[in-house]
């Protein structure tokens, strides 16, 4: 039976190796450019070259993120970061670009793709089309529930499940609020994190749930995972790009006897103390997500946005810089704390506790101490403290890396023969061997003849590399043997074999691009738009239905005429003068012609894209294929910025308000909860050969009036 594997984040190189000191099986990370954690420590060409050699020879695999959307004049530089990862043994590289995604299964067809959670796979349908198109995993939306997971599960291609960490509000790969608002893509790895600020309802009232009103609690499903692997899960993915080593350590650490204890028929709990550490690490309150059917009200964390780690006491006073407190769980010095307050919490360290009037490093459930502590606001009697960093948690976690290292047993057979070179021969439990001998012959012993209890001593040793000797037998005569002869001949067998176990795939080589496409004579119309509330009556002007952008209940392949398609699932049917939408997010000439290759009539670009973006994509599209492809630009509407599962509150709201006083549309729908941007996009279009409207209103037949007079260059 194949195991499971538990897949750790890495933003950085110390965290990539806490991970694998905590028993990851693969890690996943990001270089400098076009990954979705783009304010990650991330890694430089060299740091990626040292971890796939740490990785690999401890048998861990590493995962690279080329999950960003890409504009045109990027694309040259994605092939060449794609070039350097094949070249350097990357395990696989998760995409959400589909140009690149087609670029690379082209070129590189023994490379892994892995689809990124980016790409907004979500139902079966689209499961089924990115398996025909040759990936190896699939990272399921967040928001999918067990039932789909199970079925996905049983389709021929590996899935991979989100199971700790933070959760967004919004589908990933259709979230527009950070772009709309703060001119930062999270389709490119800069999301500003606008579900995690205030918002009120119109009036300028607070909601009784808090403030936070878009802010979900962090996903953590593992007292559930007998299910997930019971389903066929292939890989458990732990979010954290942006965390610390030690939170790295700690929840793979926990993960890993979870995953263990199953394998071997136990059952397994977190227990009370390791929640704690969990909650001390960082903690915004946990649920179990849309995989397991909670309720908004255990999903949502609307009273505070971060990190609230836990409570440890209660505040008596105040005074001249200092706050008492009355303890219930231990206190150390340089612990980080935060005191719940208004108009914003109260954050401070305990660089000075003080109890009975002595400097103390130390205090217990129960003590009254003073802590030095900032007055913005300053502290009220009654409020919690709280410990957001434990610096005694920390110390252990360093201490068990340090004691703990991962290890890779290893079998070792030599010969000492008179006459012949010093032989050692190191195997692993995977197949791989290497061979050594020393430069000189060796001697018959003139006095005492070294003993095997000194080599197999000797031989024992393996320094700096990763690995421990667990048999050890071979032959030897009555000879003299330096240890340095000894020494030096294991070395050069532990090097050679890490060699050997870094190179994980023998790669066939790149292949030249190709993609054949002729020009679609279809006629379009050179307006369209969508809208519930208005049909205008012009045969240049057309009214197209935009397909459901969540439809987790897609699963048979459908003949569409004259729709709006909105994901990868809709391409897994027969398409007939249809067009793809924005949300899509086709931004270059690749992905251009990936999906009019896959029945798709015409395209609308990314309104993300200015106009300069377009013309370079359509440049090189008609430079490559011969003709130029009927696309569309969005010239006027409101967009969707956030598409969200069931709904964020329980009440029925149509409109929240930002702290910038902007009013956001909320709609509900069947399962599906939208947010609208809060003022109006538009744009010119010089270069697409038409535009798309979104219209709503009595001012609708007049400004479709006008786009059609303008594209009819009568204005």
């Amino acid at each position: 039976m194949k195991k499971v594997e538990l897949l750790a984040p890495a933003g950085n190189m110390e965290a990539l190796k806490a991970a694998v000191n905590a028993g990851c099986d693969a890690v996943y990370l990001g270089l400098k450019s076009f990954s979705a954690r783009a304010f990650a420590g991330n890694f430089s060409h060299e740091e990626f070259i040292e971890a796939i050699h740490y990785c690999h020879t401890r048998d861990v695999k590493i995962y690279c993120t080329i999950n960003t959307m890409l504009y045109e004049t990027e694309i040259e530089n994605a092939k060449k970061e794609v070039d350097f990862l094949y070249e350097n043994d990357c395990d696989a590289i998760l995409i959400q670009d589909l140009g690149l995604f087609h670029y690379v299964r082209t070129c590189y067809p023994d490379m892994p793709v892995h689809c990124s959670t980016q790409m907004h796979i979500h139902n079966l349908k689209s499961v089924e089309f990115m398996k025909n198109q040759g990936v190896e995993r699939v990272v399921l939306a967040r928001e999918t529930p067990l039932e789909i997971i199970q079925q996905a599960c049983q389709m021929g291609v590996e899935i991979e499940v989100f199971t700790y960490g933070a959760i967004c509000i919004s589908y990933s790969g259709q979230c527009m609020m950070s772009a709309s608002v703060k001119n930062r893509s999270a389709n490119r790895g800069m999301c500003a994190q606008c579900c995690r600020l205030k918002y009120t309802r119109v009036d300028g009232s607070h909601f009784k749930e808090g403030d936070y009103i878009l802010s979900p609690k962090d996903l953590n499903v593992i007292d559930q995972l007998p299910s997930l692997l019971d389903a066929g899960v292939s890989s458990l993915k732990i979010e954290g790009r942006m965390k610390r080593s030690e939170y790295v350590y700690l929840v793979i650490k926990t993960f890993r006897e979870a995953i263990d204890a199953y394998y071997a028929n136990k059952t397994y709990h977190v227990s009370s103390e390791r929640l704690k550490q969990l909650e001390e690490m960082f903690y915004r309150g946990f649920s179990n997500g849309h995989l397991f059917h909670d309720d908004v009200t255990h999903r949502m964390s609307q009273y505070r946005p971060n990190h609230q780690g836990i409570a440890i006491g209660k505040v008596l006073a105040y005074r001249n810089g200092r706050v008492q407190v009355k303890l219930s769980d231990d206190l150390y010095q340089n612990d980080g704390l935060r005191i719940i307050n208004e108009p914003h919490d109260t954050g401070l360290s305990a660089i000075k506790i003080y109890k009975n009037d002595l400097l103390v490093n130390h205090a217990k459930a129960n003590d009254i101490v003073w802590i030095t502590c900032p007055s913005d606001p300053a502290p009220k009697k009654g409020q919690i403290l709280r410990k957001t960093t434990d610096t005694h948690l920390l110390d252990w976690i360093h201490a068990q890396m340090e004691e703990h290292p991962r290890l890779i047993p290893l079998r070792m057979k030599y010969r000492a023969l008179t006459g012949q070179p010093f032989e050692v021969i190191v195997e692993d439990e995977n197949g791989h061997a290497a061979k050594a001998q020393s430069d000189s012959i060796i001697e018959k012993a003139k006095n005492a003849a070294v003993t095997q209890d000194k080599i197999v001593r000797s031989l024992s040793k393996t320094g700096e590399y990763p690995y421990e000797i667990v048999d050890i037998h071979g032959e030897a005569e009555d000879i003299f043997l330096p240890v340095s002869i000894m020494n030096e001949t294991r070395r050069r067998a532990l090097q050679l074999l890490d060699e050997a176990r870094s190179t994980y795939r023998i790669n066939a080589g790149k292949q030249p691009y190709h993609l054949e496409l002729c020009e679609n004579t279809d006629v379009l119309s050179r307006i369209i738009y969508e809208s519930s509330s208005v049909d205008f009556n012009n045969s240049d002007i057309h009214h197209m239905h935009h397909l459901d952008v969540i439809d987790e209940d897609n699963k048979e392949k459908n003949t569409y005429s004259d729709v709006l398609i909105s994901s990868v699932c809709d391409l897994n049917n027969t398409l007939d003068h249809c067009i793809a939408s924005p949300t899509m997010n086709l931004a270059n000439s690749y992905a251009l012609a990936y999906v009019l290759s896959q029945g798709a009539s015409g395209v609308v670009f990314s309104s993300e894209m200015d106009n300069e973006q377009i013309k370079q994509a359509l440049d090189t599209f008609t430079n490559r294929y011969g003709f130029v492809p009927k696309t569309y630009r969005l010239v006027y509407g409101k967009r969707t910025v956030m598409y969200i599962k069931d709904r964020f509150v329980n009440e029925d709201i149509n409109a929240i308000r930002d702290l910038n006083d902007l009013v956001y549309e909320v709609k509900k729908e069947n399962k599906i909860t939208t947010i609208h941007e809060p003022t109006l996009y538009v744009s010119k279009n010089p270069y697409c050969y038409g535009s798309y409207l979104i219209v709503e209103g009595k001012k609708s037949m007049d400004i479709l009036e006008e786009s059609y007079e303008e594209i009819s260059r009568r204005i």
